[in-house]
């Protein structure tokens, strides 16, 4: 596992609310979260729930969908209970996104509106569920994608860590192939491009290091209203 990771404050924002967790040496998943609340709960949300997050997988010893689940739950309990105990952060909470791999699985673990996309033989699908207002009318087809990119509710969130007592995320497992290609980041990114944008940039000829300056940098030149944070993830065999 290869992470090419960048993270900007934006050109609007004071504040940098979204935290990431990048693998240490034996360590194979990576994680990104958006935080929101008042001022510095949205920063302090997103880095409790990773940690805590964090601290549940490096303790188990091989991937798997119970562990992620509790990871999830223990998360949104240390954030819930941090804003219950806190006047100043009441209400916070976070997006979690997160990797996992083992020799031949992805899991993937979500809530919120951060995305996790994965590149295949040069094909972008868009592997996460947005938990969001526009989104499930998207769904309901009460309205276009078109038109929820433009919608006035289009950062309403559904589902968040730290919100409620309990937490319903989504967890799935995919199969994983050498060569694949995942992109996560916070909506700071994803508002700024479509599918098409973003494939185009990924597939293209430049290195890594090279894809992930272009992205922060487009984010950035379209108005970089919002924090933003990704992580490039090539699964071993990619080309660097």
């Amino acid at each position: 596992m290869k992470v090419y990771a960048l993270t900007d404050v934006g050109r609007v924002r004071s504040v940098n609310q979204d935290s990431f967790y990048l693998p240490r040496p034996g360590e194979n998943f990576v994680v990104v979260a958006d935080g929101m609340g008042g001022h510095k709960a949205g920063e302090v949300a997103s880095a409790m729930a990773v940690e805590e997050f964090t601290r549940w997988l490096k303790c188990a010893p091989a991937p798997d969908q119970g562990t992620l689940e509790y990871a999830v739950t223990e998360a949104n309990r240390v954030v819930y209970y941090a804003a219950k105990a806190n006047k100043e952060r009441e209400g916070m909470g976070t997006t979690l996104t997160a990797l996992w791999q083992d020799d031949d699985k992805i899991y993937l673990a979500h809530i919120g509106d951060s995305r996790a996309y994965r590149l295949r033989d040069g094909a972008l699908e868009q592997m996460s569920r947005d938990h969001t207002l526009v989104n499930s009318l998207v769904e309901q087809g009460l309205i276009t994608a078109a038109e929820a990119r433009v919608h006035p509710k289009r950062n309403y969130i559904m589902k968040a860590l730290g919100t409620n007592s309990s937490v319903e995320p989504d967890i799935c497992c995919f199969e994983r192939r050498r060569g694949d290609v995942w992109l996560l980041c916070s909506d700071g990114l994803s508002n700024y491009y479509d599918l098409d944008e973003l494939r185009d940039i990924l597939s293209g000829r430049r290195n890594w290091k090279a894809k992930a300056e272009a992205l922060l940098r487009g984010a950035l030149d379209r108005g970089g209203a919002d924090n933003i944070t990704l992580l490039i993830v090539v699964c071993d065999g990619g080309a660097l």
